[in-house]
């Protein structure tokens, strides 16, 4: 990979072979040693856990936080499942632990980073668009957010050790081994739906929070923005948020794992929410507003 020197190297005599740090080449990773091969086992590791956890909440299993975390619901669910909401942590300071790991690697990542990386403008946009998704949840939404319901510990855990893992793979990929052109095709469409799902997320946000007043605990109809075609617009945007960042990194393979568990992972809960709707509102829900993807799902 590198010519005459190491990444670390900070003299100016340092030439990489950038072919070596294609994107693309992340694929292929298991052919390496080092970190490169523990990151293309975790990011294999992923993709299958979510996908077998995608399949299960397809069938009808439900995440037990949020609106599926009542206390008249507990009662009546499956051992694991009452297991997992046996112990409850108040939202805001459940947000923010189990987020705070990506914000940590970040900056840890960047801090180590070596001039290649650090001199790529791709590379501090990609970095820069994860920290400000996650300034925004680890910080801002949470402090904003008023009546969430309490998360399960063990949940809370899950999601913590997902964005520890995750957080580890994405900075340390963009921060050691992988190249990304500012100025590429790819790069710019990727930004562009990025902070296209970026800006309808942090706008579905501000609808649900904003849906009841302070002291109401009814659920109400969500309206404007993107909820006019789906249930699920926050899912929707954060979905289109990490595919955007995925062909925005040139499709290297931590990103599209990111990309992936993330429709596996609040996909099928966007399809729950529509149910949900449905059953709640009945006649009174608008009949073509869709669960996940605008006129088709």
């Amino acid at each position: 990979r590198i010519i005459v020197s190491s990444l670390c190297d900070t003299t100016p005599s340092a030439m990489v072979d950038y072919a070596g740090l294609s994107p693309m080449r992340s694929w292929v990773w298991y052919q390496e040693s080092g970190e490169e091969l523990v990151i293309f086992w975790i990011c294999v590791a992923l993709n299958l856990s979510f996908l077998g956890s995608a399949m299960l909440l397809l069938n009808g299993v439900e995440a037990p936080y949020g609106r599926y975390n009542q206390a008249e619901q507990k009662s009546n669910k499956h051992m694991i499942m009452r297991w997992l909401c046996s112990v409850d942590i108040p939202a805001k300071p459940a947000w923010i632990l189990q987020e705070c790991p990506t914000l940590l690697w970040a900056a840890y990542c960047w801090w180590t980073a070596g001039p290649v990386f650090r001199s790529q403008s791709g590379n501090q946009t990609l970095l820069l668009c994860f920290v400000v998704h996650y300034i925004n949840r680890t910080v801002v939404f949470p402090m904003l957010s008023r009546g969430s319901k309490p998360t399960p510990l063990p949940i809370m855990l899950m999601a913590l050790a997902f964005c520890a893992v995750n957080g580890y793979i994405q900075c340390t990929s963009l921060t050691k081994f992988v190249a990304v052109s500012a100025w590429s095709p790819t790069t710019c469409l990727g930004l562009f739906l990025f902070f296209a799902g970026f800006c309808m997320n942090l706008h579905a946000d501000h609808i649900l929070r904003n849906l009841r007043q302070p002291g109401e605990k009814e659920y109400k109809i969500p309206h404007g923005g993107l909820f006019e075609y789906v249930s699920g617009a926050n899912f929707t945007a954060e979905i289109l948020e990490w595919c955007g960042f995925a062909v925005a990194s040139g499709f290297a393979l931590p990103t599209v794992t990111f990309a992936f568990c993330t429709a596996c992972n609040i996909g099928p809960r966007a399809i729950s929410h529509h149910r949900w709707y449905l059953e709640k509102f009945g006649e009174d829900y608008p009949k073509t507003r869709m669960a996940l993807i605008p006129f088709l799902y």
